[in-house]
This record gives structure tokens, sequence and C-alpha cells, in this order.
């Protein structure tokens, strides 16, 4: 309550810098003679290529005169954590959010099978049933009478864990011991359990003064970690565990989406589809980039045999399916996409 309470007033104070229409208590309209004006917030720094890239959706919107829709777009966490803009965007109040997935399985179990380890065996996997899947489609659309529901996904890369030792982390026995950064999530604390080393939730800004002051050993996280925050400087290895491929999702809220006329609706879910495709190419740009200059601060980079990890999680598998319904079915097609 005290969270929600402080958003708001994050909100009113905003009202001050711009137009009360543009900002937040304007209404989205679906007048035919009017644009529409969407309200979106992400938690990448402004500067970040990530968000430079969601920026260009500006531009796909308003580039279209005939759909008459913009975007304005509130970057950097300034609404408040992911939780925040969850919360606001299920209450009407804010239109959209770009929020990763294992954000939204604290409020939709379902969304917790993206961050299910090795649930996508490769990127051909994951793109293949994120965009294809009817089960991805199903739990975009389940919270609907929640307040909010997903049109869209970022793909973000493979996470892989890195360390201080200059040895790879080929198996479990080599985790042992090992204090790890992780997500804070139940899923991301379990699977770091099973692949055999110690979660450490914390966010994601702790994680260099953690592993600078040794109350870590490692993390697990993009290449992009090693050069955006400066982690390359303090580990010395990156293994390519690829243990998960956790999208980020679109979300709007339902009284917002209700609100606009199917073509809109259509023009919209394109405009994202098609930035994302864009994003990949120069995600793998990012990528190279990064480890490049990651090499360059002196980070080691492995490929191993993942069987051994793919095997050690296998529990959480049998766990998520065991609840039985709808878990069992979505894994299940998920699976058919490899």
């Amino acid at each position: 309550m005290k969270t929600t309470k402080k958003v708001f007033l994050i909100l009113l104070c905003l009202m001050f810098v711009g137009s009360i229409s543009s900002i937040i208590f304007s209404k989205v309209k679906a007048v035919q003679d009017e644009e529409v004006v969407l309200r979106l917030a992400h938690g990448q720094a402004e500067s970040s290529l990530v968000a430079k890239s969601v920026d260009k959706l500006t531009g796909k919107l308003e580039a279209n005169k005939e759909m008459k829709m913009g975007l304005n777009i509130y970057p950097s966490g300034v609404l408040g954590s992911e939780k925040d803009m969850i919360e606001l965007v299920k209450a009407g109040v804010l239109d959209m959010a770009k929020i990763s997935a294992t954000a939204l399985g604290q409020f939709d179990d379902y969304y917790s099978i993206f961050a299910l380890p090795y649930v996508f065996t490769g990127v051909d996997h994951y793109y293949n049933s994120m965009e294809n899947s009817a089960a991805v489609k199903e739990i975009f659309n389940m919270d609907k009478d929640r307040g909010f529901m997903a049109i869209g996904w970022y793909a973000s890369g493979a996470r892989n864990i890195y360390t201080k030792d200059k040895n790879p982390v080929k198996s479990p026995a080599d985790l042992k011991g090992k204090k790890l950064r992780v997500q804070e999530s139940s899923t991301s604390m379990k699977m770091i359990e099973q692949m055999g080393g110690s979660p450490v939730p914390m966010t994601g800004s702790e994680t260099y003064t953690a592993l600078q002051q040794n109350v870590i050993d490692g993390a697990e996280n993009t290449e992009l970690a090693l050069t955006v925050d400066k982690h390359g400087e303090l580990v010395s290895s990156y293994t390519y565990t690829e243990h998960q491929y956790s999208p980020d999702i679109y979300i709007i809220s339902t009284n917002a989406w209700n609100k606009l006329p199917k073509t809109q609706q259509d023009f919209l879910v394109k405009s994202l589809k098609d930035l994302n495709e864009d994003y990949k190419e120069v995600y793998k740009e990012m990528i190279k980039d990064a480890t490049k200059d990651a090499e360059a601060m002196g980070v080691k980079f492995y490929t191993i045999d993942k069987a051994p990890f793919i095997e050690a999680v296998q529990p959480m598998h049998k766990a998520f399916k065991a609840k039985g319904g709808n878990y069992s079915k979505f894994y299940d097609d998920i699976q058919k996409y490899k």
C-alpha cells in the first residue's frame, strides 16, 4: 500500500511538469477525429540501447497519420519498480509498460514458465515458441479481467553464469559453495540451488558492489551486464550455461485496450512485433560488441556441454507440470516448438 501511495505521489508531481492530459490522468480516447496518446513506462536507463530501441515505437506509431496514435515514454523507472508499473497498468492509471516475465510471475504464476530453466533449449526454440505457441498466446490473454493483458514481447538474450574464478563452470560440482546473485524470485533461487550454487537475491544495481566486496562470487545475466553494468571489471570467466531465455513483455491496461478500435489495436500489435524483429538484429550486434569489450577487460568466455545442468533442474520441470491443468498443457505446448 505504501508503494502504491509513493508512485501516485510521483505521478502527481509529474503533472506540474507537463500537460495533465498527456501525462497520467488523461483518458485514452478512441474518437475518430482525436489522436490517441498512450503512456508507456519501463525501467531501462534512458541512454541505454534498449531504451533507444523502445523509443522507436513512438516513430512507428506516429508515422502512420491515418491511425492517429502517439506515445509518451517514461524510462529509467521514474514511475517506480516493475511491480509498481504493473499495479498502475492494472488500475488503468498507466496505459502500458515493458516488464520482465519474472516480475509478471509475481502477479500471475503462469508467467513463471518463462523463467523455468531450460524450458527453451536454444534461441531458435525460444523465438519459435514465443511467436507461434498457443500456450504463449493464452497466457498473454489470461489477465484481461484483472486489468491487464500482454500484446507483445521483447527478445532478451540467454542468461549465463559468470564468476570471479578463472575457470568455467562445467557442472553443478563447480558451483558448490559459490554465492551467485539472482533475480528476486523463488524460481531463480531454486534454479541456482539445483544448479549447485548458493543463490543471493538482490537487485541488479546492488550487484557490482556485492562483487567488489566479495559478498558474492558471481552472478547470472547476459553479456551486457559485463559492460553496461561493468561487472567485467570484477569477474574473470563467463560460461555459456544458457539456462534461461526470459523475455520482457509489453502489457497494456484492459481499460486502455478496450477503448481502442480494432484497427488501432491491430496496428499497435503489429508495430510491437516489427519493433521486436528490428531489435533481434540490433541485439546480436550489441552482444558482439559487449563480448569484445569484456574480453578486453580480461574476461574469458567458455562454451560447455549443458547436459549436467539440464539434468540438474529437471525436478523443477516435473514440479511445474505436477501443478496440473494449464501448467502441464502450457509446458507441453512450448516443447512442441523445438
